[in-house]
This record gives C-alpha cells, structure tokens and sequence, in this order.
C-alpha cells in the first residue's frame, strides 16, 4: 500500500443518521491537526446504522493516515477509531483492531453480531453443562 500523506483537518460538521429501524440521531463532528471528534445524541443508533467492515476498513485507512476519531456520546465515551488504538473486540466485530469500542458499545456490537452472538450464548451453556457434569461425577 502507498504511503499516505500527513494528512491535517480542520472540520465542523452536522450529522444526521436514520438507521434502518427508523430510528434517528443527529450529532456533530469537529476536528482539528489529526484527530476528530464525533459527539452524537444516540451512538447506539449510529453503530446500528453503519456496515461493520466498511468501519474497519475505514479505521485501517485512518490509521495509515495518522487520524484518529472518537465518538462520544451524552454518558461519555463510545468508541475510538483509527490511529493509537487497539481492540480484540474491535478485530473481531469490524475486522480491524483499530476500532476499539467501550465497554457499553462493545456489549451492543457483539449482541448484533450473529456469529459472535451464538458463541457468546455457547459459552455460558457449555460452562453450565460442564459444571453438572462435575457434580454428577462427584456423586
């Protein structure tokens, strides 16, 4: 991949973003040098609205590009994405580790993955299911 140029922005943006529920948000992007701020009412319905993988594909660009952008919402911060971050989670959901969600987002980008939903699911019954097992032999 080409080397990307250093790369500084000075932005103030309006957001408005309509998921496929219906739902909607409206926020504001800011940004100055290489870092962007998204402050958005619903980021819920924000991560709901967009294509994981276009995300990390998007995270992977910012990064190369040396930008970074956070998104927060009204209980403080949702997500970083792009340059100085690093997420399991983030690799996993958008397939790049360079989205790294907060605990709250991370809990809503995993329930909204069906692959990764069943494994979570998996996991509690199968510790169940091992834990009878461990008692039944004790008897």
């Amino acid at each position: 991949m080409p080397e990307l140029p250093e790369l500084q922005i000075e932005a103030d943006l309006r957001l408005n973003v309509t998921a496929s529920t219906g739902e909607s948000t409206s926020g504001r992007i800011s940004g100055a040098g290489n870092a962007i701020r998204v402050d958005v009412d619903r980021p819920d319905i924000l991560f709901g609205a967009v294509n994981y993988a276009d995300v990390g594909r998007v995270a992977d660009l910012l990064t190369d590009a040396g930008i970074s952008v956070r998104v927060m919402g009204p209980d403080g911060p949702a997500a970083v994405i792009g340059a100085g971050t690093s997420s399991r989670i983030g690799k996993a959901v958008t397939g790049s580790s360079a989205v790294s969600p907060a605990p709250r987002a991370a809990f809503r980008l995993v329930v909204t993955q069906p692959g990764i939903r069943i494994a979570a699911l998996a996991v509690p019954v199968v510790a169940a299911a091992l834990i009878a097992l461990r008692r039944g032999r004790r008897r």
